[in-house]
This record gives structure tokens, C-alpha cells and sequence, in this order.
């Protein structure tokens, strides 16, 4: 199937992704790695760099046209009311975003932890890219029950821990529904959820 894109007069293959490929292709753009997303889709595809190339050119951020300020696109495969541009406009299908990751971040409190040692620590922001984009699939997170990332905790908030969240019951059934998972942050008790080594900058967080 073709879309045509009244912008830049191209034609727009339309691309079955499979939830994995997708979530890869997604982090690679996130992480400004067009050329690296532009040679998957040559490999996975076996497109020609051209047509990779424009495919590439039209995958936006979801909500937002890649070609001018509208950010109120609403659905799939799409042609920007503004200035007419197409975008593919894939939502990802996952849980662990930046919303979570904030929010987690805000309600990591290392003073109740009882270590003196910790007692000024505070968390900066935790990666919603994870180690591995793969690990966020549905049929991993069913297999591993957890998600390894990176955050900034310290009482600079700048130190580098390797973040290791463990899903509970409750985060797995909102996770395959696609639904928010900070719900399932738990709000006291911060020393039956988290877990934190400084020797060897790790961060436990168990979700409910």
C-alpha cells in the first residue's frame, strides 16, 4: 500500500512493522541515529536507501508533524492539516516512556532508606531508553519481568547507576494493556522497593 505525501510529491510505502523492529527504529530516531535507522530498514526491508531514506523522512514523533510546528495529529498515517506533509505518525506501544520515567524519578526518596550514607541522594532523571529498546517488548517483559536503563542519582543527582525496575503482578496486566504503569509505583515503605548499591552504582526499584 502507498501514501502519497502532498509536500514532497513522494509516494510512502506503508510498513507492517513488527513491534520490535518498530520500538528499535523509534529509539534509533530518538537517539538521532538516522543512517543506522536508514540501513535497517535496507536490511530488515530490503528497501533501496532511497526509499528508506523517505520513509525515515516521514516518521515523526507521534502528535507531531516532522515538517512544521502542528502537534495535534491524532492518527496513524496521516497528512499534516497544516502544511499538508504526510507523517507516519506511530504511536509506541509501551509503558515505560518518559512520563513514568519522571515520575519515578520525582518519588525516589533515599532519606527514608535509613542510610546515612544516602541521606542527601537525590535522582535526577532516569533514561526511558532502556540498555536494550528490545527489552520493551510485550513477549520480553512477559519473559523477564524487568527493565535494565540508566539514572542520575547522587547528592549531585549526576552519578550514573545502572536502573534495574522489576515488574509485579499489577505492572505486568497495566504493561500488556498498554496502560500507565505509575499506578504501580508504590508511595512508603521506600525499603521493601528500593534496593541501592553504591559501590557498584545499581538501583533496585521493585513495582507492584
Amino acid at each position: 500500500m502507498l501514501f502519497y505525501c502532498k509536500k514532497c510529491n513522494n509516494d510512502i510505502k506503508k510498513l507492517n512493522f513488527q513491534e520490535e523492529f518498530h520500538l528499535e527504529i523509534w529509539a534509533m530516531l530518538r537517539q538521532g541515529l538516522k543512517l543506522f535507522a536508514i540501513q535497517r530498514l535496507v536490511d530488515e526491508y530490503k528497501l533501496s536507501h532511497k526509499e528508506a531514506k523517505t520513509v525515515i523522512a516521514h516518521y515523526n514523533d507521534y502528535g507531531k508533524c516532522h515538517r512544521c510546528n502542528y502537534n495535534h495529529l491524532d492518527k496513524e498515517y496521516i497528512n499534516c492539516p497544516q502544511c499538508n506533509a504526510f507523517n507516519y505518525n506511530l504511536k509506541p506501544k509501551t509503558s515505560f516512556n518518559t512520563e513514568f520515567c519522571t515520575y519515578l524519578s520525582f518519588k525516589l526518596n533515599f532519606d527514608d532508606l535509613g542510610i546515612d550514607e544516602i541521606k542527601a541522594y537525590w535522582c535526577d532523571g532516569i533514561d526511558s531508553i532502556p540498555r536494550n529498546i528490545i527489552d520493551l517488548s510485550k513477549s520480553n517483559i512477559l519473559k523477564n519481568k524487568s527493565i535494565i536503563t540508566k539514572a542520575w542519582i547522587g547528592k549531585s543527582g549526576q552519578d550514573e547507576y545502572e536502573m534495574e525496575i522489576l515488574l509485579g503482578d499489577e505492572s505486568i496486566i497495566l504493561y500488556e494493556q498498554n496502560e500507565s504503569l505509575i499506578p504501580c509505583i508504590p508511595t512508603s515503605d521506600f525499603k521493601d522497593w528500593i534496593n541501592i548499591d553504591t559501590s557498584r552504582k545499581h538501583i533496585q526499584i521493585q513495582l507492584k
